[in-house]
């Protein structure tokens, strides 16, 4: 977010480079495998922008959990067609794809307890660099509560699960289809924390 309000050019996914293009599309992959698989693989990153996470969960459970839902409630053991066809629809596997990478990058409150709060630390640090930065300059504070001088850590990552974790994790684990999440660990953080 700082970037955006610095006077730099935005970011942007690089070009192709010129010396693996031709290994990828010649020796592993033809050139529109390597464009569709590039094209995912920033479509995943993307949809870990936290701007767009209700939007994500929205729409995964407006299209694939309330579909499945509705095949067992109407037939009380949902045929393995219906369920495959669901799931394997083409829009349907790139939000079950985001599902999946959104749920590997917010994880932290899963890990063991020692790791957890280890990175739970990073993440904070590079949040107080942020605001420290943005002071600096007299740019608007994006993230005000991360003020290292005021930020509980523990209180902020109560908040995050309870924000943005559980319903997600609990929209993954409504499709048992799915291999489901172990969230043991994250009530023990959760536990632990408050």
């Amino acid at each position: 977010m700082l970037l955006t309000m610095l006077p730099l050019p935005l970011s942007v996914a690089p070009p192709i480079s010129p010396s693996v293009s031709p290994l990828f599309c010649s020796l592993l992959l033809s050139r529109n495998e390597y464009r569709t698989l590039r094209q995912a693989v920033i479509d995943m990153v993307l949809a870990t922008e936290m701007t767009k996470h209700f939007e994500h969960v929205n729409k995964f459970v407006n299209s694939i959990n309330k579909p499945l839902a509705a095949l067992e409630e109407n037939g009380g053991n949902s045929d393995e067609e219906s369920v495959k066809s669901i799931l394997t629809s083409p829009e349907n596997r790139i939000l079950v794809k985001r599902m999946l990478i959104k749920c590997a990058d917010i994880s932290n409150p899963c890990r063991p307890l020692e790791l957890c709060i280890e990175w739970a630390g990073r993440i904070s640090e590079e949040y107080f660099a942020q605001t420290d930065e943005e002071k600096r300059q007299g740019l608007p504070v994006v993230m005000p509560v991360f003020d290292r001088n005021t930020c509980s850590i523990p209180k902020s990552q109560i908040s995050f699960i309870d924000y943005f974790i559980t319903d997600m994790f609990d929209a993954w684990d409504g499709e048992t289809t799915l291999h489901p999440i172990n969230t043991v660990q994250m009530h023990f953080t959760f536990a632990y924390m408050t």
